[in-house]
């Protein structure tokens, strides 16, 4: 009985990083409710014209789909913060300064537009 010989592929660095760039921009262009590292694996496989669902290029696939993530998650919550935080000045009525400038805005714009209406209204 003969034994298969392992062969260990060798992937220099240029092609490591242009797998997970190319994995990255197909991220970045995907919807994160329907992207799977799969569909991910399989534009890159035909973007670059190479089988990325062997060894060792699968786990440069997963590496680089696991990398956004983990990014998009702490960018996610970073955000959720920032919201959270202007949710609870707002229902406090403290306001950051650019939700009073905004509001200000707008009562000048609703002020201006009640003396135009009334101009009207007694020029008829």
């Amino acid at each position: 009985m003969e034994e298969e010989e392992a062969r260990e592929v060798v992937i220099d660095n240029d092609l490591k990083k242009k797998i997970k760039e190319t994995v990255k921009k197909i991220l970045k262009r995907s919807s994160l409710l329907e992207i799977t590292e799969i569909k991910a694996r399989e534009e890159a496989s035909a973007e670059l014209d190479l089988d990325l669902s062997r060894d060792p290029y699968n786990l440069i696939v997963r590496e680089a789909v696991d990398t956004f993530i983990e990014k998009a998650i702490m960018t996610i919550e970073t955000e959720m913060g920032k919201l959270h935080t202007q949710i609870v000045d707002d229902v406090d009525g403290g306001g950051t300064e650019k939700t009073t400038k905004t509001t200000t805005k707008k009562k000048r714009k609703k002020k201006t537009k009640k003396k135009v209406e009334e101009a009207e209204s007694s020029a008829a």
